[in-house]
């Protein structure tokens, strides 16, 4: 049998196995038809058993139509707890055999559907579901592909349809809202098939929805048909159905206008075209917070597929009316896509960040995203963007420009950069590069931006695993000029904390005019040590080195971080501790080890001082060291520690150092910042210093040197070491121990009263002293004791106050500062004591020789100083204390008390009597009260007042001052050549202007008085004036004025007037020989003599002398220097002659009259005419001279007859030696002739002692 015929046979038989089966089948559902109703029941079942709903059929019925079944339904109803699910009313359905069999897909004849409803439940959000348990019989497919879409239409395309009366209702929480469509009609022929339909909300009978299409046969049907849709909606009525859809979203679409229209077209079986045309004029949406109103909505795209692939477009344009939103575009207007199977891709037109940003805040978005565009506040432009999925990846690409943000999540912000953007699933990368003033923020690191002069890096991102990976790397910057580069890493996420890592390089950082701590991450150190970085440090960094590991969650500490600083400091700046002096020019490193931080010190200055081999470390706990070798000078030691706020330390100020030393040492520091009063500071130097002084003392010292360690702890300071050096012309040495501080050395005399402002020269102290002494300091002062022998010093004083050096005199002093005690003792000599805490104030005593054993404290404050001397000649004490008092800046305190009492006053080796003086402060004066023998009264100095110096004497004893005369020594015997002149002293021109009283002044047992005097000193002269003094009937007033007379000499000038009654009486009050009564005397007198006061001298005098004398007489004087006068009894000549003179010697020559003028110059006295004595009976002339240095007389003497009985004496005046001259020619002169003639002219010449006496005329 050949092939052929055994295909045909096999080929019979399978058609007849077909129809067979097909018979069977038909016969099958002809029987089911007849049975239909029975199935409903099993129906319902299947039904319920699916959605789980209560099911009810009211009727199923079917039937056959040739070979075409057909199935009816009525009354299909499924609900829920009375909640209706789905009503359908009637639905007929009617198999088109043939045309499925060709198809191999069911293909319906005819399907009529009438009064269908859909019920839906609003779930959370936007789900509408039925209630549970309930299920719907169908659920949408994440998959879907342009294949399916076909395949999905084609199978449509077979149908034909006719639906009436449908309706979807949507039940809300709130409302509810019903959806009609009266009419769906799929129908055509072999040739044509047309779809239409529309829909509207209940109430509103306006179209809301339109759609119709039209389908045409291809070559092989409808495998291969062509079609076109059009799809029509008006916005307006679709707002209520819009607000119920989206259910409780914050978006709410609050109106609508305008409408949106949808082209589509299909080519042999494929869709080939989609075009989209939106018209909205206004469009407004919102939620609770804001809304955005948008108008002249105008979108055109289109869609077109390419073999395989598929392109699209999409140009949108839209004007936005709300406050607020930037100006420009918030999305691209002009969109491209493109697909090919499941990969596709888009790529954009720019648009503004900033405008998205804003968009944000009325779009119902993510709180977490509206959060991060808010933080982000991105700024900048986008100039192209692009992404889709391709390979199963999801891929994006983008050009930036001038975008800034914000930083985020601890991750850097900053900007504006221009960048390039890829990412690829959930990984990316951004290069930028910055753009005009860059910034960049580490929020948690750095405290501000950082102001970038250029910027280029790249930054990536990954999501995996839960976790957010942020990394820059290649990051290179200029920032304030510095070249800074680095990378950084960031991890988040996964529901751990998240964790940050930086490391950056830094080259040429200046940190001089910014503060170091600008620079670095402060954020990463914790609260101690960022506050220590942040106290100014500053330098020139010129590289340096971050890397940081740091733990980002809430409440994180530094504790938790990894931390790695290295930095070169040059031209820095340390202030390693508040309110010391900082280390300046240092040059060294600064490390920092999580949180240990070092800092080694090549060399650094501070207030002088040369740090070098330094190192400041702050440990993790909080404490701080530093320590370092130190050299310089004392001055910068004592300024570095005075900058310091250690107390105690003001005493260093109280050092000067003339001459440049030096001091080379250590210092060491520890504190813990959490307690300054545990500072520990431990200074050790070795000192070599040519000259220092002590200013408050003015000591000099001069090569000092030895170890001196300040050592503080505590809260308190000490000193120790151990100086040796030169003072006060001696070597001394001084060992401190703490609280004790113990010296000994020797001095000069004349270095010592130098040092105590008083020139040695001419003093009675010589020699050298040894001393030692100690000085323990305590809490609450220092207590002081010095001790010396005084052996080698030499004290040239009056007795019992002189002193050889060999002797041993101790002398010993305490003091005690703190109960303001001073104790001291010269043995035997003197013994002081003093008090600075007292009701009265300070008050100390002195005492001389003498002291009590139990002393009572004095009622005022003060020195007072006590001297009772059995006997003092104040001669020895002025000579030897007259340099001391001559002494520049010598003077007596305010507040000192002087006590002086001796029952001997000395002078010239004879006791002058008792003498007390106390002077004593008072309110503005010095008071001085007197008593004693000599004198009683007061002074008081006054500094204040015009006249402040002012002496008032009740009495003045001159027998005390004065010595008695010698008899039968004539004036002129006495007198002796003087000095010099002496130049006119400084104290004169100084000496305080006063005044003198005396009330009364005794001498040889007569008073007489008062006595006054004023005076004023200036810088030409001393000038005492107005100058009285009453003695007996006469009253004497003149001036006195000691001038200068060129820089080497000096002037005294005097006037004396004497005015008043009986000459005798004068005579007699200063106890001398009574020559003479008269009833009126006036004398006028002026000298003047070179040199000071006390220098008269006869021989270098000049001056002039007038006498007027009237009614008196001449009285006996038994006296050999007053007798010429006496001898001038004319009566009695004869008896001159033969030398019986009792008649001269036992009564007196009277006068009228005693006239004459005299000059004085070159110890030469001239009378300027006849000196004339006018006597009742007889009269007598004087004219010549008398040279009173060589004591010899040159005179013309006439006498005038008769002479009476009883002529005196004339011109007797005690001691003068005119008269005395006189006597010895009287003796010898007159004779016989004398009683014959009536005026006689004589020349008398020759020494006084023993004159020629010649006769030259008789008249």
């Amino acid at each position: 049998m050949t092939g052929w015929r055994i295909a045909g046979r096999w080929a019979l038989t399978l058609l007849a196995l077909g129809l067979l089966s097909l018979a069977l089948i038909v016969s099958a559902w002809r029987l089911a038809a007849g049975q239909a109703d029975a199935l409903r029941e099993p129906l319902e079942r299947v039904l319920a058993e699916r959605t789980r709903a209560e099911t009810r059929i009211g009727a199923l019925t079917a039937d056959t139509r040739g070979v075409d079944p057909s199935l009816a339904l009525h009354d299909l109803r499924l609900s829920l707890d009375e909640r209706p699910l789905l009503e359908l009313r009637r639905a007929e359905l009617r198999l088109d055999t043939l045309a499925s069999l060709r198809a191999g897909v069911p293909v319906t004849s005819r399907a009529r559907v009438q009064g269908l409803t859909l019920h839906l439940y609003q779930g959370e959000g936007r789900n509408w579901h039925w209630p549970r348990p309930a299920e719907l019989p169908f659920e949408a497919s994440p998959d879907f592909d342009l294949s399916r879409l076909d395949a999905w239409i084609g199978l449509l395309l077979r149908q034909r349809l006719d639906a009436r009366q449908v309706r979807l209702v949507l039940h809300g929480r709130d409302r509810r809202v019903e959806l009609q469509a009266p009419s769906l009609l799929l129908t055509g022929d072999e040739r044509r098939l047309h779809l239409e339909g529309w829909a509207h909300v209940a109430g509103q009978e306006q179209t809301t929805l339109e759609v119709v299409a039209e389908v045409l046969p291809g070559q092989r049907g409808l495998a291969d048909f062509n079609a076109a849709l059009q799809a029509r909606m008006e916005l307006s009525s679709l707002a209520e159905l819009v607000r119920q859809l989206s259910g409780d979203e914050p978006l709410r679409l609050e109106r609508a206008e305008g409408e949106a229209t949808l082209w589509g077209r299909w080519h042999r079986g494929a869709l080939e075209d989609v075009r989209l045309a939106l018209e909205v004029p206004a469009l407004a949406i919102g939620h609770d917070q804001a809304s955005l109103a948008l108008a002249d909505i105008r979108a055109e795209g289109q869609w077109l597929r390419d073999g395989e692939a598929w392109n699209a477009w999409l140009n949108l344009a839209a004007s936005a009316d709300a406050e607020g939103v930037a100006q420009g575009p918030a999305l691209p207007s002009r969109w491209r896509l493109r697909g090919d199977g499941t990969d596709w891709w888009a790529t954009t037109d720019g648009f503004e960040l900033p405008a998205l940003a804003d968009w944000s805040e009325r779009l119902p978005l993510p709180q977490g995203l509206v959060r991060l565009l808010g933080t982000l506040d991105p700024q900048g432009w986008v100039e192209g963007f692009a992404f889709g999925r391709r390979d199963g990846h999801w891929l994006a690409r983008g050009a930036l420009r001038e975008v800034a943000v914000s930083p985020w999540e601890d991750a850097p912000g900053g900007g504006p950069l221009d960048a390039w953007v890829e990412a690829r699933d959930l990984a990316g990368e951004v290069r930028f590069i910055g753009v005009g003033d860059t910034t960049l923020h580490f929020p948690r690191l750095f405290t501000a931006p950082m102001a970038l002069g250029a910027a280029a890096g790249v930054v990536g991102w990954t999501y995996a695993d839960g976790l957010t990976r942020v990394s820059g790397r290649d990051l290179h910057a200029d920032w304030r000029g510095a070249e800074v580069s680095g990378d950084f890493g960031l991890v988040l996420g996964n529901g751990g904390p998240g964790v940050l890592g930086l490391e950056l390089d830094l080259r040429d950082v200046d940190a001089r005019d910014t503060a170091l701590n600008e620079w670095l991450p402060m954020g990463a150190f914790g609260e101690e040590l960022g506050e220590w970085l942040s106290g100014g440090i500053a330098g020139r960094v010129s590289r340096g080195h971050l890397a940081l590991h740091q733990p980002l969650f809430e409440g994180a500490g530094a504790e938790e971080m990894r931390l790695d600083l290295e930095l070169a400091i040059e031209e820095g700046r340390l202030p390693y501790l508040p309110g010391w002096p900082a280390l300046d020019g240092v040059q060294g490193r600064l490390t920092l080890t999580d949180l240990s931080l070092e800092a080694a010190i090549d060399r650094a200055e501070s207030r002088g001082l040369t740090i070098r081999d330094g190192r400041v470390t702050l440990s993790p706990d909080g404490e701080l060291a530093v320590n370092g070798s130190v050299e310089g000078g004392p001055e910068a030691l004592v300024g570095y520690l005075a900058a310091t706020p250690l107390e105690g330390l003001e005493a260093l100020n109280d050092w000067a150092w003339p001459e440049a030393g030096r001091l080379e040492g250590r210092l060491d520091l520890a504190l813990p910042l959490s307690d300054p009063e545990a500072l520990a500071l431990d200074v050790e130097t070795t000192l070599d210093l040519p000259r220092a002084r002590y200013r408050p003392l003015g000591l000099d010292l001069s090569t000092v040197t030895g170890p001196l360690a300040y050592r503080y702890g505590d809260g308190e300071g000490t000193l120790e070491g151990r100086l040796d050096g030169q003072a006060l012309g001696g070597a001394v040495t001084a060992t401190l121990a703490g609280e004790r501080i113990d010296f000994e050395g020797q001095a000069e005399a004349s270095r010592l009263l130098a040092w105590g402002g008083v020139s040695g020269e001419g003093l009675p102290i010589t020699g050298r002293l040894a001393y030692r002494g100690g000085l323990t300091l305590t809490d609450a002062g220092a207590r002081l004791r010095l001790d010396s022998s005084l052996e080698g010093l030499a004290l040239e004083l009056p007795a019992p106050f002189a002193k050889s050096a060999e002797a041993r005199r101790p002398l010993w002093l305490e003091m005690d500062t703190a109960s303001g005690r001073l104790d001291a003792e010269w043995e035997g000599l003197a013994r002081l004591r003093w008090r600075e805490q007292s009701a009265q104030g300070p008050q100390g005593q002195l005492w001389l020789e003498r002291w009590p054993e139990s002393p009572t404290w004095p009622v005022r404050p003060g020195l007072e100083i006590s001297w009772r001397p059995a006997r003092l000649d104040p001669a020895p004490w002025a000579a030897a204390l007259a340099p001391l008092v001559q002494a520049d800046g010598a003077g007596a305190s305010p507040a000192l008390t002087l006590d002086l009492a001796t029952d001997c006053l000395l002078l010239d080796a004879r006791c002058l009597g008792s003498l007390r003086a106390r002077a004593t402060p008072e309110a503005g004066r010095w008071r001085l009260d007197l008593g004693g023998s000599l004198a009683e009264g007061q002074a008081s100095y006054r500094p204040a007042s015009a006249r402040p110096l002012a002496i008032e004497l009740e009495r003045l004893d001159l027998d005390a001052l004065l010595p008695a005369p010698s008899e039968g020594v004539a004036l002129f015997e006495e007198v002796a050549v003087p000095p010099a002149p002496e130049p006119l002293a400084d104290w004169a021109r100084r000496l305080p202007a006063g005044r003198l009283e005396v009330a009364s002044l005794a001498r040889q047992g007569q008073r007489f008085g008062p006595l006054s005097a004023e005076w004023q000193a200036t810088e030409e002269g001393l000038r005492l004036a107005p100058l009285r003094l009453t003695l007996g009937e006469l009253e004497a007033s003149g001036e006195l004025v000691w001038e200068a007379a060129g820089a080497e000499a000096s002037l005294t000038r005097g006037r004396l007037a004497l005015a008043g009654g009986d000459l005798g009486t004068a005579l007699e009050r200063l106890a001398q020989p009574v020559a003479i009564r008269n009833a009126e005397t006036r004398v006028d007198a002026r000298l003047a003599w070179p040199g000071a006061p006390w220098q008269f001298d006869l021989a270098r005098s000049r001056g002039s002398l007038e006498v007027n004398l009237t009614d008196g007489h001449f009285r006996y004087i038994d006296s050999p220097s007053a007798k010429l006068i006496g001898l001038l009894n004319f009566d009695n000549l004869l008896r001159r002659l033969r030398l019986d003179f009792s008649d001269v010697t036992q009564r007196g020559t009277a006068f009228d009259s005693v006239m004459g003028v005299a000059t004085l110059y070159d110890g030469i006295l001239e009378t300027q005419g006849p000196v004339e004595v006018r006597g009742p009976a007889t009269s007598f002339s004087l004219d010549g001279q008398v040279d009173l240095a060589r004591r010899e007389l040159d005179h013309h003497l006439a006498v005038t007859l008769p002479l009476s009985q009883n002529l005196p004496l004339a011109a007797v005046v005690a001691g003068a030696p005119v008269v005395g001259g006189a006597l010895f020619i009287a003796h010898r002169l007159f004779g016989g002739v004398i009683d014959r003639v009536t005026r006689i002219h004589y020349r008398v010449e020759g020494p006084w002692t023993s004159p020629r006496i010649t006769l030259e005329d008789a008249e």
